[in-house]
């Protein structure tokens, strides 16, 4: 099993259609908004599949810091109760009368 954790790559691939009409002045005003709003919906859509893909490994990493910041504080708390009833059994004998007979 190796130590180095899996890493993931993503990417897109974005095909430019180059029309043969966009090199002349005849084409539309209205079909060339249509291409560039094409275009703006394409980056937003890719936009928002990264976003989604980031909110994806921050809600983990938050998960996993939660879980551990658990189980520190239970540990934590263990060990406090542990060291009270050390301390009080040790003061217990500390103060312990002895009589030698």
């Amino acid at each position: 099993m190796s130590s180095i954790p899996a890493k993931h790559v993503s990417f897109n691939v974005h095909d430019m259609q180059k029309f043969e009409d966009d090199t002349k002045e005849h084409i539309d005003p209205i079909e060339r908004e249509i291409r560039e709003l094409a275009d703006s919906i394409f980056a937003i859509k890719s936009e928002q599949e990264y976003i989604i893909v980031r909110e994806r490994q921050h809600r983990n990493t938050a998960e996993s810091t939660n879980s551990r910041v658990k189980w520190w504080s239970l540990a934590q708390v263990a060990l406090l109760i542990a060291v009270c009833f050390w301390q009080v059994i040790y003061l217990k004998r500390f103060f312990e009368v002895k009589r030698v007979v």
